[in-house]
Parts: C-alpha cells; sequence; structure tokens
C-alpha cells in the first residue's frame, strides 16, 4: 500500500498543477492563442509544461517528506467522494466532446458550441472542475502526506482565478445568455431546492 499511495502522491503532485497551469494560460490568453490555432498553441505550452514536469519530478522528496500513513477512515471517505466524483464525469462526459475537454474549442478561430444548460450544467455551471476538486481531495485523503494536504489548500486560490477568466471567456463567447445562466445555475456549489 505504501507503494500505491507514494505514486499517487508523486502523480498528484505533478498532475494537478501542470493541469491547473495549463488551463490558467489557456484561458488568461485564450484571444492570443486563438491566432496561433489549437496545434501551435500545444507545440508551445505543452514542452513548457513538461519541463515544468520534470521540475517537480525532481522536487518530490522534500514535498512528500511528511507520510502520515496509511488511514482506512481517510480512505473510506475517498471511496465515497470517489464515487461521486465518478457520477459527475459520466455526467459531463455526456455533453461534451473530446476537443472541447482539451481546450480546442477555446483556441479555435471559429469558436462553434452552444451553451449547455441541461443534464449536470443544469445544476451546477462548472462540473468539470467540481469532479476535479473532489479528485484532489480523494487523492489527498488516500496518500496522506502532509505535501499534498498543501497542495490541495494552495491551488484553491489559481483554481478560483482559472474559474472566472473561463466565466469571462464565455461571457465573451455567449453574452447575456451566459449572464443569465450565471444567475439561474450556481458556479459550483449546487442549490437547495425548496419545495412549494
Amino acid at each position: 500500500m505504501e507503494g500505491i499511495r507514494y505514486f499517487l502522491g508523486v502523480a498528484t503532485l505533478i498532475l494537478v498543477p501542470l493541469g491547473l497551469l495549463y488551463w490558467l494560460i489557456i484561458h488568461r490568453w485564450a484571444r492570443f492563442w486563438r491566432k496561433w490555432g489549437p496545434i501551435r498553441t500545444y507545440l508551445a505550452v505543452l514542452p513548457v509544461l513538461a519541463a515544468l514536469g520534470v521540475l517537480l519530478f525532481q522536487v518530490r522528496g522534500p514535498l512528500l517528506s511528511t507520510n502520515l500513513g496509511t488511514n482506512w477512515i481517510l480512505i473510506g471517505i475517498a471511496l465515497v467522494l470517489s464515487c461521486l466524483m465518478t457520477w459527475l464525469e459520466f455526467q459531463y462526459w455526456r455533453q461534451l466532446s473530446i476537443s472541447t475537454l482539451v481546450g480546442i474549442l477555446e483556441l479555435s478561430q471559429q469558436r462553434k458550441g452552444r451553451l449547455l444548460r441541461e443534464g449536470i450544467y443544469g445544476v451546477v455551471r462548472h462540473p468539470r472542475y467540481l469532479s476535479a476538486g473532489i479528485g484532489m481531495i480523494v487523492n489527498a485523503l488516500i496518500v496522506n502526506y502532509l505535501g499534498l494536504y498543501i497542495l490541495l489548500i494552495s491551488v484553491v486560490p489559481p483554481g478560483y482565478l482559472m474559474l472566472v477568466l473561463e466565466e469571462r471567456e464565455l461571457l465573451d463567447r455567449f453574452g447575456d445568455a451566459y449572464r443569465e445562466y450565471q444567475w439561474d445555475v450556481p458556479r459550483l456549489i449546487p442549490r437547495l431546492r425548496r419545495g412549494g
């Protein structure tokens, strides 16, 4: 179990910051990247992210130095949360194409697509990010290294910034329809519906 926990810890330590940085770069400079197109953007961004991944791998030792041990209660909580995460994944995968999931829509000059308001997108505006956040919590609970709990807390501000940048881009694309959607559907936490 120790080896599995450590492997998951290293993978989380590398992939979470790189995924967050990728989307921050794409959303922050989407207009610039659109002029380049998807292929040239990937050729520019992915090597930089790969180099940063190698750097994170090199410093994994100090970041994963405090092992809090295997905790079966935390693993049980993580398994319950992973069921919720898997359900969310299935919900949004039914509505999104692979090209949308990897950002091709954001990088294309002709941004097709429609505003999704049905299914899980009628409950929360960003089920992908909700699922990713739950996944990060699941990994931290299973791995149970202090460094991952610190990482979990430290990705909240840039994650929020990423949501704001994406919403700015969606407002640019869909205008008043997206403003109405923002009013009707919460960003991440579903509202409890009142009867009557």
